[in-house]
């Protein structure tokens, strides 16, 4: 892990957000993203990815918003491909793969689309205990000279989102 990637993550303050790596596999996370999401710390470290938790809490947490449907599954689809271009013996990843495609049909589209471009913003439909509902942008930035992503949950600026975001107490350090 780049000490610089790690530094970024932690100085985005209140800003949700988390590094993966070609496997989806969430690496760091900052305290914001552990209150908003989950306590990435508590989970086991093979769970600790975005397609296995978009599998476990089928919906229960995020959802798309009307429109956006599916938008997730086809991301990560794109992703998977690229980084199976990139490790093509990657046993781990064909695993993910099939694990994902035997929950989610727009993943599978997705996949058979051979699309691997980026889609830097996604909207989702976040379903917080303590906040509500809330309607957050995920952006995803490639860290230069690395495989890994930035993602980053906001909020339109003066939107009840962005208000409830604010809410978010100091959770647990990360690491």
């Amino acid at each position: 892990m780049p000490a610089d990637a790690r530094r970024l993550l932690h100085r985005l303050g209140p800003i949700p957000a988390y590094l993966v790596n070609d496997l989806e596999d969430i690496v760091a996370w900052n305290a914001a993203a552990a209150a908003l999401i989950t306590d990435f710390a508590q989970l086991p470290v093979h769970e600790r990815n975005t397609v296995r938790l978009a599998i476990r809490l089928g919906g229960t947490l995020c959802s798309a918003p009307v429109g956006a449907e599916g938008d997730f599954a086809r991301q990560s689809a794109a992703h998977l491909r690229a980084a199976g271009a990139r490790h093509p013996a990657d046993r781990a990843m064909g695993e993910l793969v099939n694990e994902y495609a035997a929950h989610t049909p727009d993943f599978v589209a997705g996949w058979r689309g051979h699309d691997v471009r980026p889609r830097p913003t996604l909207r989702k439909r976040l379903h917080h205990p303590a906040l509500g509902e809330l309607e957050l942008d995920r952006q995803t930035l490639l860290m230069p000279g690395t495989s890994l992503r930035l993602v980053l949950y906001t909020a339109d600026p003066g939107s009840p989102s962005a208000t409830a975001l604010a809410q978010l107490g100091p959770p647990a350090a990360a690491p």
